[in-house]
């Protein structure tokens, strides 16, 4: 009696590895390529949950520790007796967070005591410039930060991208703050006169375009970037009640693979040169996948003249 029930429980257990084609043990598991995995496991789970699967869901609303090695060095410390030069910073060089490969540009970072999630800088202001014939004129003078994740996209789906941030007016808490400062009487507003946006990018490499990364004032650089693989989203924020969550959430329908998310948060860019300061605490990821869906998918950006279209363009004059 004991074989046969022993012979029946290692049928079962073969039948189960059988039917979900992976049986593997933690070290195992923890060593399996990404990119070859999770899109045969999704399109599996895709099938057995009615259209949709989670592929990413973190939690980052919490203090983090930040790990060392991003390839930027800054001056940081919690006194003014207490400060030293730290790399725990997202930067040019990849670092494992929550089992992802993370990039960094204006080194992005979490903390362990100061903040929750991972912290993003833009800013905007007014700087003179002087010309060749000596003339002055005002030009924007920005800060830009984004992070990006190595994680595989296929072709022919949708992504739903949910993005769970915290976003504050530098300029609007420091000019209410009961202390005073030097910093605060600078400042000549009472608030940021534009708000900041969120960009949400695909892309073939989690390399982050730029003249610097770790630059005092890192801007992010202007590249051709595919409207279907880059979207945007102003950033606008309650100031009574104040601190209040900020949900993005992103739809991507994707005709080729992609390999990294860049996340971007940028300053308001204008000829009227407005000035800004913001922070942005990123406090969630969630990524589903869902069948295609064509509504999502944006067209290419007309660059060249059409003779069989009014003014030669998409859409006319």
């Amino acid at each position: 009696m004991k074989k046969t029930l022993f012979v029946i429980s290692s049928l079962f257990f073969i039948g189960c590895a059988s039917s979900n084609d992976m049986l593997y043990t933690q070290d195992e598991e923890q060593n399996l390529n990404l990119k070859e995995v999770l899109p045969s496991v999704s399109n599996k789970m895709l099938a057995l949950n009615g259209g949709e699967i989670t592929l990413m869901d973190l939690d980052l609303n919490k203090p983090l520790g930040q790990p060392d090695g991003g390839g930027c060095s800054f001056k940081t410390g919690y006194s003014v007796d207490n400060i030293y030069t730290s790399t725990a910073a997202f930067g040019p060089n990849p670092l494992t967070f929550f089992g992802y490969r993370i990039r960094g540009y204006g080194m992005p970072r979490t903390d362990m005591f100061l903040w929750k999630g991972i912290r993003f800088d833009s800013e905007n202001r007014p700087k003179t410039v002087t010309s060749m014939q000596g003339q002055n004129r005002l030009t924007n003078d920005p800060i830009s930060s984004a992070i990006a994740i190595e994680f595989p996209f296929e072709a022919n789906a949708t992504y739903e991208i949910t993005l769970k941030t915290y976003i504050s007016d530098y300029i609007f808490e420091l000019k209410n703050a009961s202390y005073h400062s030097d910093e605060k009487d600078s400042y000549k507003i009472d608030k940021s006169q534009a708000f900041p946006t969120v960009a949400l990018e695909l892309k073939s490499s989690s390399e982050i375009p730029g003249a610097d990364p770790c630059a005092w004032r890192p801007v992010i650089a202007n590249a051709l970037n595919s409207p279907n693989y880059y979207k945007r989203q102003k950033a606008e924020i309650p100031y009574k009640p104040y601190h209040q969550p900020k949900t993005f959430i992103f739809n991507f329908s994707t005709l080729e693979n992609k390999n990294a998310l860049l996340i971007h948060f940028l300053p308001e860019i204008s000829d009227q040169i407005l000035q800004s300061k913001f922070k942005m605490f990123l406090a969630g990821i969630k990524i589903i996948k869902k069948p295609f869906d064509q509504t999502h998918v944006v067209p290419p950006r007309v660059t060249t003249p059409d003779p069989s279209l009014p003014c030669g363009f998409r859409g006319g004059c």
